[in-house]
């Protein structure tokens, strides 16, 4: 099996139970090397946005909270650096859903350890689904019973990596609840998303489910 990074041939691992199962051995869709080459954040970290800080809440945060917006306490597991945007290309970008499989169980961990009541993916547009074919999110969870109780307001709006900084900022709310007056009430959620950049959308997100009474609003996202 080739790497979808960097083209190299992988070899897999046989394990006693591939032997005497007849599996196959497991391999991912790309190689050990690029796998290491993902560069993961290390404390100390702000513990609002997830990025390396000395300070925490950071600078960026600060704002965020001064201007009275919940706080989401956002846990990122790797920076958003060239191999994490290479990655995208291809999985995001390039319509590569077998590259879901790459943090699939790393996202679960996590999950695992965050313990929430319901994880809620962060949804794409109708128009988004139609010309990728999946949601990058839903994607990565597939091994996790998850939440898909929001759903994007607008059909069509343009793709986030394309805007601007200040354009994220003054996005209004995308987003509703797919049931209408649905209780939250009680629930302790953990909203999942791929990219960190200013927080805007995971503020937008939690901002919804706390109005329909959520208790306690936590996020994680793959990259920052």
């Amino acid at each position: 099996m080739t790497c979808e990074l960097c083209g190299r041939i992988q070899q897999g691992e046989w394990t006693l139970s591939d032997f005497f199962n007849f599996h196959q051995p497991q391999m991912l869709s790309i190689c050990e090397v690029c796998r290491q080459q993902f560069t993961r954040i290390t404390g100390p970290v702000c513990a609002e946005c997830g990025c390396q800080s000395q300070i925490s809440p950071c600078a960026e945060c600060e704002i965020w909270l001064t201007a009275g917006y919940p706080a989401i306490h956002n846990q990122a597991l790797f920076a958003y650096d060239e191999q994490m945007q290479q990655y995208f290309k291809q999985y995001k970008f390039q319509g590569g859903y077998h590259l879901r499989d790459v943090f699939q169980e790393m996202l679960a961990q996590r999950l695992v350890k965050v313990a929430p009541t319901m994880i809620v993916p962060i949804p794409i547009t109708a128009e988004t689904q139609n010309q990728r074919g999946f949601n990058q999110v839903s994607a990565w969870l597939e091994k996790c019973e998850i939440n898909e109780i929001l759903t994007c307001i607008s059909t069509s709006k343009a793709v986030q990596s394309m805007k601007t900084r200040r354009e994220r900022l003054q996005t209004t709310q995308p987003f509703c609840l797919v049931t209408e007056n649905l209780d939250l009430t009680g629930q302790r959620i953990c909203i999942v998303d791929d990219v960190y950049t200013t927080g805007r959308t995971l503020r937008h997100a939690s901002s919804c489910l706390y109005e329909s009474g959520a208790t306690q609003i936590c996020t994680v996202t793959l990259a920052r």
